[in-house]
């Protein structure tokens, strides 16, 4: 018999995992945790997008975009950073007042814990774990509104990231790949988000979300591909360099830093292991699509047009913590020492 489930309404991929293997994935976990809570590097906020600033106040003076950074690119430290974001954000940070865009973010910020409530809500049986997954997601959110105060191309992007995995339904994808479009539009990091899902798409069959997806990273890399050159036009780029084969050393801290902020760096990696094991775990296709953005975040960082993509999930860690104590006492229930036969006489 399969044993019940603590807090979800249906027992998790571990539940059906062999004696053995559950064994090795305990030992793997625990010797992954004591790895996490020895992390001695401390968690890293992104770098404040100075220039952004700056632009969008030339432009409400009646600036251009391209000729505005010309200027003020040469002597500002984030310059060469921001060179492979698109006008995007700035022209509409421009046109509309300060205030009406904090009401904007806030909307789209309580949004978020809206849909994200709703949709995790299903997941669980009871109104413990309803109210432990709300309480993550506020959590999580929170986390997107300091990284956007600070980075607000990395801010809208994890916005609009989660969005778009939470949305995402196998009957009802095209919001979600608008809302994928929308962030490679405005942070070109994201582009890893339509391409991810473009895997998983292609991966169950269908060919018409696989093909919304395709559209989606088609248009963001077409974005791409002329605000880059343009910009080379007024800024020529510096000698490149080669990439290198790993991940850099600060895509693990940024993440930390942005999904869990004010928490310890060995806790917290401790706690990114326990959300990532939740999010694995979990019997429904939300579940996989989470571990590879962050994990695709953490390997692309960098990479993608020299932008940071790790903090692409921030929003999305913390509520995989909810999933954890099920994943784990799926684990520990299938790894006991003897295998237990019951003998059954009966009389004729």
């Amino acid at each position: 018999m399969t044993p019940a489930p603590l807090l979800l309404v249906a027992p998790t991929r571990l539940g059906r995992v062999e004696r053995g293997a559950a064994r090795w994935w305990c030992a793997a976990l625990l010797l992954s945790l004591i790895a996490a809570l020895g992390l001695s590097e401390t968690s890293a906020r992104p770098a404040a997008e100075l220039l952004h600033d700056s632009i969008v106040a030339a432009i409400r003076h009646g600036g251009h975009y391209y000729d505005t950074f010309r200027d003020l690119a040469r002597t500002a430290p984030d310059g060469e950073d921001a060179r492979s974001l698109p006008p995007t954000l700035a022209v509409v940070s421009a046109a509309v007042p300060n205030a009406a865009m904090l009401l904007l973010v806030g909307a789209a910020l309580a949004g978020l814990v809206a849909v994200g409530v709703q949709r995790l809500a299903a997941l669980f049986a009871g109104a413990a774990g309803q109210v432990l997954a709300a309480l993550l997601l506020v959590a999580g959110t929170a986390a997107v509104a300091l990284l956007w105060e600070q980075t607000p191309h990395a801010g809208w992007a994890a916005l609009l990231a989660a969005y778009a995995v939470l949305l995402r339904r196998a009957e009802r994808w095209g919001t979600a790949a608008a809302l994928g479009c929308a962030a490679a539009v405005i942070d070109p990091a994201a582009l890893l988000v339509p391409a991810v899902m473009a895997i998983f798409a292609l991966h169950d069959g269908s060919a018409r979300e696989t093909l919304g997806w395709l559209v989606a990273l088609a248009v963001g890399g077409a974005v791409l591909g002329c605000h880059l050159w343009a910009i080379a036009a007024v800024v020529p780029p510096a000698a490149e360099t080669l990439p290198t084969l790993l991940a850099p050393p600060g895509a693990l801290p940024r993440l930390l830093g942005a999904a869990l902020p004010g928490v310890a760096p060995g806790l917290a990696a401790a706690l990114l292991l326990l959300a990532l094991l939740g999010w694995a775990a979990l019997p429904r296709a939300l579940g996989p699509r989470v571990v590879a953005l962050v994990l695709a975040g953490l390997a692309a960082d960098g990479r993608v047009a020299g932008l940071h993509s790790a903090t692409l999930a921030a929003a999305l860690v913390a509520p995989g913590l909810a999933l954890a104590p099920d994943a784990i006492a799926d684990l520990l229930r299938g790894a006991p020492g003897r295998r237990r036969i019951t003998v059954t006489r009966v009389t004729r």
